[in-house]
């Protein structure tokens, strides 16, 4: 793991913040976390949302059915949308 601004190997652990390791770069005095939260979602339900909703399910049905939040699934449309828009202005 290496600092995510200068990139250097060296760190040393800084504390605990949200639940998660925080380090801190020995070079640069930068403090950072690496460690995804263990209540990520993972890319395969965030795809089955996506298809759901391509379905014609509503975000709050999709959220009961998957067993998540409504607004999630809602920001999840939403950034797959971004996304797409953002591919079709490269092109």
């Amino acid at each position: 793991m290496n600092c995510p601004k200068c990139n250097s190997s060296s760190h040393k652990k800084n504390g605990i913040v949200g639940g998660r390791q925080r380090y801190k770069c020995s070079d640069c005095d930068y403090n950072y976390t690496v460690e995804l939260k263990s209540t990520a979602f993972s890319a395969s339900v965030k795809r089955q949302a996506l298809q759901l909703y391509l379905e014609g399910l509503g975000f709050r049905s999709i959220g009961r059915f998957l067993g998540v939040s409504h607004v999630s699934v809602q920001k999840w449309i939403k950034k797959f949308g971004q996304e797409l828009e953002d591919l079709k202005n490269e092109n």
